[in-house]
């Protein structure tokens, strides 16, 4: 070994060790007394040992966080190509009857993909900062995994894939938020029918098991490796993540999965013999202390159905004035048709002093204001229309129509002044059902 090669060495090794002291400086003043004399004092070679792994796991996360980043980038593309490829080709006219269908099915399907990726990553937000908030009530398991299944099916049927379901109604119910628990079982359904081969098959089965209730997924499909079982869990974290995967995603649904099945106060496992053997994932859930009695009504769960066709646009809106407040003229002209196909009057601004100057000319009776405006935001806007004299537009409704969809952004909405919080990209049926219950309040 040179003499240079030594300097450079213990250079690293003073550089680590300094680095580690300030580190250890700064977690002391955050950690109690009790806990500081606690820690037994750690050996040169220790100190540099811990330096060494927590550099590998800094290393490890960020090469994690680029990956995600990377794979985010092509999740999000390749639905906006689809989508902006079609649009293009539909809108030089020159296309079939048969090819102006393909064309709008394939951009909602993409659309809807995209919904489902902002879902995803606003859930992992929220799970992550610890302001997920669940709807806890009775549920009856096998209503809600027939939901799950029905979401699956036209997936399924695609790739001649055969489900099979032994679901004992007698398992018990289970104390929790029935939209969430269909969220854990249908991500647990879309990897296992992503995953599958075409033909194969996946199995659903849920059964008392002493005090609890398991539901599992099992399919005969590419299997986990054995290195990454560990790891399937893990929140970024993919099997295979270069730019040559098969299968599209990020890696957020079996981490939201896990989420949601603890915050139940239940479990989840994953098992596979290895690579081409197929998974089974079980998810474990305490059985109700609660027991309605027989007369309670039955309350039923929402169940997903498919979209067989396009919801009618009721009620209709004859002669109700709507003002909307949107600084992207597409979202202003899809907003305005739908509103117009049901016979509302519809005036439009791009700007809040725009739509403060229409107020004081036309009220209208019912407001939709984006939150993302230039120069005034929505939350100013509508603090300017509460302010405004008593007998103007003070007490018109007012709704925020808007793609900051959090919960901190609704309930900031609603601090603000607006009557309603819809997010963004809302259902023309809803939209409408919103207009028309504002407009009866006037």
């Amino acid at each position: 070994m040179s003499h240079s090669t030594v300097l450079d060495s213990d250079k690293t090794r003073d550089v680590l060790l300094a680095e580690l002291a300030a580190l250890r400086t700064r977690l002391a003043g955050e950690t109690t007394e009790s806990a500081a004399v606690a820690a037994p004092p750690l050996s040169e070679g220790d100190e540099l040992e811990a330096a060494r792994r927590g550099w590998s796991e800094a290393e490890r996360t960020g090469r994690l966080k680029d990956e995600f980043l990377a794979n985010l980038s092509h999740e999000l593309r390749s639905p906006i190509n689809a989508i902006l490829g079609w649009s293009q080709l539909l809108m030089t006219g020159d296309v079939s009857p048969a090819e102006l269908s393909e064309g709008l099915d394939v951009i909602a399907r993409q659309a809807r993909a995209q919904v489902r990726l902002i879902d995803d990553l606003l859930d992992m937000s929220r799970i992550v900062a610890g302001k997920l908030r669940l709807d806890v009530q009775r549920v009856e398991l096998p209503a809600v995994i027939e939901a799950a299944l029905e979401a699956v099916r036209p997936a399924a049927a695609a790739k001649k894939i055969r489900v099979q379901t032994v679901l004992d109604p007698l398992a018990g119910p289970v104390t929790g938020d029935p939209g969430r628990l269909q969220q854990i079982f249908w991500n647990l359904l879309s990897n296992a029918v992503k995953f599958t081969r075409k033909g194969g098959k996946v199995q659903v089965a849920l059964e008392r098991v002493n005090s609890a209730v398991e539901v599992s997924v099992s399919d005969d499909g590419e299997g986990i490796p054995p290195d990454f079982l560990p790891h399937v869990f893990d929140r970024l974290s993919q099997a295979d993540s270069s730019s040559r995967k098969k299968q599209p995603g990020l890696g957020l649904g079996l981490a939201i999965v896990k989420s949601l099945t603890e915050m139940h106060g239940g479990s989840v496992r994953a098992k596979s013999a290895g690579e081409g053997r197929g998974a089974t994932f079980s998810v474990t859930l305490p059985i109700s202390v609660a027991y309605a009695t027989p007369d309670d009504g039955g309350r039923q769960h929402p169940t997903a159905k498919r979209d067989v066709a396009a919801p009618s646009l009721s009620p209709p809106l004859d002669g109700v004035h709507v003002l909307l407040v949107d600084d992207d003229p597409d979202a202003l002209e899809v907003v305005k048709r739908i509103l117009r196909r049901c016979q509302a009057r519809v005036s439009t601004a791009t700007s809040a002093a725009e739509a403060l100057t229409l107020l004081s000319r036309d009220q209208p009776d019912v407001v939709l204001a984006d939150i993302g405006l230039p120069h005034v935001d929505g939350y100013e806007f509508v603090r300017r229309v509460r302010a405004l004299p008593q007998g103007e537009a003070r007490d018109v409704p007012v709704a925020a129509l808007t793609a900051f969809a959090r919960s901190e952004d609704r309930r900031q909405a609603m601090l603000a002044g607006f009557d309603i919080h819809v997010a963004k990209p809302v259902d023309p049926a809803e939209l409408v059902a919103v207009v028309g219950r504002l407009a009866r309040r006037t």
